[in-house]
């Protein structure tokens, strides 16, 4: 400092017209107001800070550059060498964590002259800025889909569970529905099946859960026709899918109840016809036909009999 005083004071006396502004050490120091990082794509994210920083003074400068950021991290140079009257443009990288509470951080830039004209003048220049870094809130969750489903005969009761994990920098709520999709493309509710799942709310706290919700349908008993498709899970407010997805899903097929005496079935795929059940009604009809002819002959014998007596 002593060595900069004396190479001062004579200055000013020779250049009268020069401002005490010129000649002494300087510097400004102007950052973009606000940045936001973004970690909903992965463990962390990053964003960039520019500094505008000024050497208005006549003299070549070195200074010193120092970031505070708070409860964030980040990376930058930490000296530069300015020419007299020109700037230079200092990047911040500020990074954040996908732990890190999404909220509002404040990050302060410093700068300060370290020598001026090859001389140490610490203490007589200096700058800072602030810049709002926030971090914004996300929420993602993911769900798998259980075992259940297949061929399910009518009046039966579809039963299934789903894992759901979400991670979360703020507390947030979601919730999931079922949706039954024909094979045909239609999304549209079937009618007579009954939705008696209980309902699954997610409520997700900072940091994130994992939940399992149970869903089950209550199929119509007095189905005409098969039902063919599938059963998928979507998020609410989620767009729904058109057509059943390759993967994730339940497959179902409802099939109208068989027409048995007692326990003995006619008809479907446990009958007693078997691979003949096409044949049913012919079979039927010529058993009924041998068994009215086997009544018919009996009568016959017997009135016979009775003449002959």
């Amino acid at each position: 400092m002593l060595a900069w005083m004396l190479l001062l004071v004579p200055l000013m006396a020779l250049i009268p017209s020069v401002s005490a502004q010129g000649v002494l050490p300087s510097v400004t120091l102007e950052c973009t107001d606000s940045a936001e990082i973004d970690v909903s794509g992965s463990s962390s994210g990053s964003a960039l800070i520019y500094c505008e920083v000024e050497n208005d003074s006549m003299w070549d400068e070195e200074i010193s550059i120092d970031v505070d950021f708070s409860e964030l991290d980040g990376n930058y140079e930490d000296s530069l060498e300015i020419a007299a009257g020109e700037s230079e443009t200092l990047l911040i990288t500020v990074t954040a964590q996908q732990s890190d509470e999404a909220r509002d951080y404040l990050v302060n830039v410093s700068a300060e002259v370290t020598t001026a004209a090859g001389l140490p003048v610490t203490g007589m220049a200096s700058a800072s800025d602030e810049v709002d870094v926030t971090i914004s809130e996300f929420t993602t969750c993911d769900h798998s889909v259980g075992q259940g489903g297949g061929v399910v005969e009518a009046g039966g009761i579809v039963s299934f569970s789903v894992s759901i994990t979400c991670d979360s920098n703020t507390e947030s709520t979601t919730s999931y529905d079922l949706v039954m999709i024909e094979k045909s493309g239609s999304s549209a509710w079937p009618s007579g099946f009954e939705d008696q799942s209980p309902n699954c709310d997610v409520i997700i706290p900072d940091g994130g859960t994992s939940e399992n919700c149970q869903f089950m349908i209550l199929t119509p008993s007095n189905l005409a026709d098969s039902w063919d498709g599938c059963i998928v899970i979507v998020e609410s407010g989620v767009s729904t899918p058109n057509s059943c997805p390759g993967s994730n899903l339940i497959d179902l097929m409802v099939e109208p109840k068989s027409i048995g005496i007692g326990t003995l079935e006619l008809t479907g795929n446990n009958s007693i016809f078997g691979d003949y059940e096409e044949e049913a009604p012919i079979i039927i009809g010529g058993t009924a036909v041998v068994l009215v002819l086997t009544i018919v002959v009996v009568i016959i014998r017997r009135r016979r009999r009775s003449l002959d007596d």
